[in-house]
């Protein structure tokens, strides 16, 4: 204290410094209060207080209530991860439906879940974003490979949708067989292809028959794979699978129902064939047939019919058909002259993203 008193000048210019720095941070501080205050007013006048005008009648709330304390909404509302909760009245009966609506249209929202609580004294609603599907599904992805081990052999995975939810069809249960249609670049052979791919791994004998010759080249010297890209192949293939499903379908009639059941391999093997672009393959078999046909044979093609008679064998044959086209027609894929509510399974394949 003493050197203080002594020579006062040090000490003096040091309060003045602190007295500066101190103003500043009190002026920074006051400026950075005014801009977000001034941002929370812009906010609360471009989004809550038109939200609080469209839900005061439906919700029977006075147009002088503070937004405040019902709509509790955050400023990043559109993230991933924010959740808007609107408190409710828990006495009033209201059109869920048309609150929610409101609240998707004031608030410009897109793919979101409500969950309502009208029960107890906290009744509100919670609004969350759902969350998107993976854009990309590989091996590589962790848990991939878990979530296929467990998948049941009858119900290849498709790929995941919004929170991870697994996208199958099961051809035991469900339809025997799959159709996809999709426009060019819609992803058919990629579906297709991983379904095959799953039943060849648990399996399964795969008969590909790739008349475009380069949508299943993965398929050529696999083990468990017949790969057919010549017409006259695929013609071959499948009379040969039709012959196999009437062998089969002998010895279904013969076992029980529940021999059937407890054992289905007890038929044979289960058999996938995939066909690819199946409008201008069918066109093609038609032409080939003409070609070689002789005089005393039928008109209709032997594999045109074939493949008509396998779609409607039963999946007791275990046969499994997964077809490819862009706009599938049920005269094109040979189903004519059958009920329409025997047609195998349409599956409207959306572009992955």
């Amino acid at each position: 204290m003493r050197d203080v008193w002594e020579n006062p000048d040090p000490a003096i210019a040091a309060a003045e410094t602190s007295g500066i720095a101190a103003a500043s941070a009190l002026a920074v501080g006051g400026l950075a209060y005014g801009l977000l205050t001034r941002k929370r007013r812009a906010f609360m006048r471009e989004w809550v207080t038109p939200l609080h005008e469209a839900l005061a009648v439906p919700l029977g709330m006075s147009e002088l209530t503070d937004p405040r304390r019902y709509l509790h909404v955050p400023r990043k509302f559109s993230d991933d991860d924010a959740e808007i909760r609107i408190d409710t009245p828990g006495h009033l009966r209201f059109n869920e439906d048309l609150v929610a609506d409101l609240i998707v249209k004031k608030l410009a929202l897109e793919n979101v879940s409500f969950t309502w609580r009208r029960a107890g004294k906290d009744t509100h609603v919670i609004v969350r974003k759902r969350k998107a599907p993976p854009k990309k599904l590989t091996l590589s992805d962790p848990g991939v490979r878990e979530i296929l081990a467990k998948m049941p052999e009858s119900a290849p995975l498709i790929g995941l949708g919004a929170g991870k939810r697994k996208i199958s069809v099961d051809l035991d249960a469900d339809s025997p067989h799959v159709l996809i249609s999709a426009g060019t670049g819609g992803g058919k052979s990629t579906i297709l292809r991983c379904i095959t791919c799953q039943f060849i791994h648990n399996g399964a004998h795969a008969y590909v028959l790739d008349f475009k010759r380069i949508s299943h080249t993965w398929a050529r010297g696999v083990p468990g794979v017949t790969y057919c890209r010549d017409i006259a192949e695929i013609h071959d293939a499948l009379v040969r699978l039709a012959q196999e499903g009437r062998r089969r379908l002998a010895l279904a009639e013969q076992l029980a129902d529940d021999v059937l059941e407890r054992e289905p391999r007890r038929v044979g093997p289960r058999i996938v064939f995939l066909l690819e672009e199946v409008n201008a393959t069918m066109a093609q078999l038609k032409r080939y047939w003409a070609k070689i046909r002789e005089s005393g044979d039928p008109k209709t093609s032997p594999a045109v019919e074939a493949l008509a008679e396998i779609l409607f064998m039963g999946r007791q044959v275990r046969l499994r058909v997964l077809l490819v086209a862009q706009s599938a027609t049920a005269r094109a894929i040979g189903a004519h002259g059958h009920r329409a509510d025997e047609s195998p399974q349409l599956t409207r394949a959306r572009p992955p993203s």
